[in-house]
């Protein structure tokens, strides 16, 4: 009995000076990271971002590499959706980052940031002047868009085929709803938030259609029955005696066939 408690007190012993000696291992100088590569950055906090993860990095050893604390670390910066390390022993670390991508601009009383389709905005990124364009009077509340306008603009954005997206210029709420403004295009009436999918789905084939070419503006609020107000070239001159004229075409079934019809203002 007494044998069996010796030789249990002397694996506890041995037990406990390898822990002991193996947390001294960790961290010791000469595991000290010295490389830092990173991938996936980008956009103009890019720079400031990899500075704070390449020096919280060389605090650390690869044996005892901590990537909660690298998160912590950049956790200001919210075009950080996550990041991964991988040690590469005895002195080296890779970190990839996967940043949130802005969707649009937000201009509140002047002030320009970068809102994500969550709703978040991207501290630290000056978004590009390609992004489609909201306004509000309303300024965020900390990282958050509280706006409901806002956060329906953001989502009707969201719901958008990328290459359309791509040509908004802007995005605002007009006497027919909630509008689109296409860059070198006509406007989108979309009414309100509801069916975005289909809506963009709609404007597409629209746009897609040649009797949509010069159209100054697509409505999409009944994706079923789109239509486009195109300007009649052959009665334009009546523009100088204040009369107006434009075709009018529904496309129906989203531009499968065009009826026009002329109507004068």
């Amino acid at each position: 009995m007494y044998l069996r408690y010796k030789l249990a007190c002397m694996l506890l012993v041995a037990l406990g000076s390898y822990g002991l000696w193996l947390a001294l291992l960790r961290e010791l100088p000469i595991f000290q990271v010295q490389s830092v590569s990173i991938s996936g950055l980008s956009g103009d906090s890019a720079p400031q971002i990899a500075s704070t993860l390449e020096l919280t990095s060389r605090e650390m050893t690869t044996t005892d590499f901590s990537t909660a604390r690298l998160r912590s670390a950049v956790s200001a910066f919210q075009s950080v959706a996550s990041l991964r390390a991988d040690t590469q022993f005895p002195h080296g670390v890779h970190i990839d980052v996967v940043q949130r991508t802005p969707l649009a601009r937000l201009d509140y009383d002047g002030t320009i940031v970068a809102v994500a389709a969550n709703d978040h905005v991207l501290g630290g990124l000056v978004p590009s002047r390609e992004l489609p364009l909201l306004r509000s009077t309303q300024a965020p509340v900390g990282d958050r868009l509280t706006n409901s306008l806002t956060r329906e603009e953001l989502a009707l954005l969201a719901a958008a085929p990328a290459p359309l997206r791509r040509r908004v210029y802007s995005m605002r709420l007009g006497r027919e709803g909630l509008t689109a403004a296409l860059r070198d295009g006509p406007l989108i009436y979309f009414g309100d938030a509801t069916l975005p999918h289909a809506k963009w789905d709609s404007a597409a084939a629209v746009l897609a259609n040649p009797s949509s070419n010069g159209a100054r503006y697509v409505d999409v609020s009944l994706p079923g029955r789109p239509a486009a107000a195109v300007g009649d070239p052959q009665t334009s001159a009546a523009t100088d005696t204040g009369q107006a004229s434009t075709s009018v075409a529904t496309l129906v079934g989203a531009g499968s066939n065009a009826v026009s019809s002329s109507t004068s203002g």
